[in-house]
């Protein structure tokens, strides 16, 4: 009897009435949880009161359609408009372009970008303390050391790619291997990445790649859980979750403290030498990069070896994903497109590594076709609806220059995805132009000086793949432009150029489909078809 009551709890009504109230109060929490936008300005969906907040929060796949509505509708009126709070994401204020360098100017102490990734990414519980991302000092180091270093970097980045590459890709040069896209660039990327932070042969070992990559897994699965569970919860729950990202941190300080103690030894030990004798070449990585920074800077807290080696931590995750999801997005564009653009970028690769010898810098940022593919592909296939995100943080709130009052609390972004997609701003928006921004890139090249003199080289510069603007946020803007996006640009174009010259891919029949959920992007499993060449693609091969 008693079993027979029990199992009469589950039934699918009962169950169908527990969603539904869960639904109900994480609705109100919404409400009390978050500061709402003033009610004075348009809101997309189902409108603004309690009913329309309810089903404004259970709609998981309409963010896109009412961004795209709302741009339409207010933003080329130079009006903000309100993206309506879904599960686990706050409602956001919709900057107008018009309005977006305002935005950008403000100063950190009215609006921050820190704080704004910090509650996003549940920064008291995702990466190992909190004031790793409420003082971002790794982000500083990039910021001041990665640029100054790259002609020192991008040697062993070079020497890293062919190895990387046939660990996901394999040598086999007869058989056709097939393999996940994304899940070979999640392998990949961090091989990389890791040369640039902890260096050889550390950025090798399996073990502290699996444990950099688990981190970066758990920092998305703790954000994506936390924002279900009331904020009253989020001790209990966060703690809990911490405890599995704490486990996979601790497997890999144990590679990278070590190695961070007899750095900081090695650096003493060649600061107290003698001006005349010799000292040890020192590598130039993050490591280096992070003790040399906070030692000019007398940031004792940030000179210690735990602290640097758990710095490494969020440039794992910031690195591994979204470089892999603009790699995606790349390799499927390309082998979806016309068989005539990867014999184009082949020759281009081909070209530019036989006049330099190498890869060097200057070779690399004349690589304007690929260049231009991979920033076509940021702008066809945007992984998020809104980018550049500020929270407002002056207590007493901000106007906008609508003359509009946003209490503290709240939320701004901008409306990247309609941006991409608006044919004002990009002629047929709706195709994928691989060589969009090289094209007239490399007639201006063809040109004679005369020729030049007449065409404006500096808005031609402004399409390359590191420049940002409100035509280009993928890498954000202003003083909060990724620091690392020069290393991403290089690293990108040595990879598609070892691909495309030494391996062999199928092309696609049909592109993969993807979803947008919530206001994400999600990539469903594509694969490909791939051999390494016997001998390396050569033009004469090629006819």
């Amino acid at each position: 009897m008693a079993a027979t009551e029990a199992g009469s709890l589950f039934t699918l009504p009962v169950f169908g009435a527990a969603i539904l109230s869960y639904w109900f109060v994480a609705t109100v929490y919404n409400f009390l949880r978050f500061p709402q936008p003033p009610r004075c300005i348009p809101w997309m969906g189902h409108g603004k009161g309690w009913i329309a907040s309810f089903r404004n929060f259970t709609a998981l796949t309409k963010s896109k359609e009412w961004l795209l509505a709302g741009y339409e509708q207010y933003s080329k009126q130079n009006r903000i408009f309100v993206l309506p709070a879904t599960l686990g994401m706050q409602a956001e204020i919709v900057m107008p372009r018009t309005q977006l360098s305002w935005m950008f100017d403000q100063p950190d102490t009215v609006l921050s970008t820190s704080e704004a990734h910090y509650d996003f990414l549940q920064g008291e519980y995702s990466f190992v303390k909190p004031i790793i991302l409420k003082d971002p000092y790794h982000e500083h180091v990039i910021h001041k050391s990665l640029v100054r270093n790259l002609n020192a970097v991008l040697p062993e980045i070079e020497e890293e790619v062919p190895y990387a590459l046939e660990q996901v890709y394999g040598s086999d040069t007869d058989e056709y291997k097939k393999v996940e896209v994304l899940d070979s660039f999640m392998k990949m990327i961090p091989i990389l990445t890791n040369r640039m932070v902890v260096g050889k042969p550390l950025c090798r070992e399996r073990k502290f790649l699996d444990a950099a990559l688990a981190f970066t897994n758990d920092a998305i699965r703790t954000q994506s859980l936390m924002c279900l569970f009331p904020k009253v919860l989020h001790p209990v729950i966060g703690n809990l979750l911490a405890m599995i990202s704490n486990y996979h941190y601790s497997q890999a300080s144990r590679y990278t403290i070590p190695l961070i103690k007899q750095r900081i030894s090695d650096i003493i030990k060649a600061d107290s030498k003698d001006a005349d004798s010799k000292s040890e070449k020192i590598p130039s990585d993050f490591i280096t990069w992070s003790y040399r920074t906070a030692q000019a800077e007398g940031r004792l807290d940030e000179m210690q070896p735990d602290r640097i080696a758990q710095r490494i931590m969020p440039i794992n995750f910031a690195s591994i994903h979204t470089t892999s999801l603009t790699a995606y997005d790349t390799m499927i564009n390309i082998l979806s497109a016309d068989p005539s653009v990867i014999e184009s970028l082949r020759e281009e690769a081909y070209r530019i590594l036989q006049e330099e010898g190498g890869w060097t810098k200057q070779g690399l940022t004349r690589m304007h076709r690929i260049d231009s593919v991979i920033r076509e592909s940021q702008r066809f296939a945007p992984i998020a609806l809104t980018f550049v995100h500020r929270k407002v943080v002056a207590k007493e709130g901000i106007t906008t220059p609508e003359g509009v009052h946003v209490a503290y609390g709240t939320l701004l972004s901008c409306p990247w995805t309609a941006l991409a997609g608006d044919t004002d701003l990009h002629k047929d928006s709706s195709t994928f132009d691989p060589f969009r921004y090289s094209r007239p890139r490399e007639e201006f090249e063809a040109m004679s000086q005369e020729e030049k003199a007449a065409v404006d080289a500096l808005k031609l510069k402004q399409t390359g793949l590191v420049t940002t603007g409100i035509h280009h946020l993928p890498f954000g803007h202003g003083r909060h432009a990724c620091p690392g996006r020069f290393f991403v640009s290089h690293e990108l174009k040595m990879i598609f150029a070892h691909l495309l010259l030494h391996y062999d891919i199928k092309p696609l029949a049909e592109k993969p489909k993807k979803l947008w959920v919530i206001r994400f992007q999600v990539p469903l499993p594509a694969y490909i078809e791939i051999k390494r060449r016997k001998s390396m693609w050569t033009p004469e091969a090629s006819s």
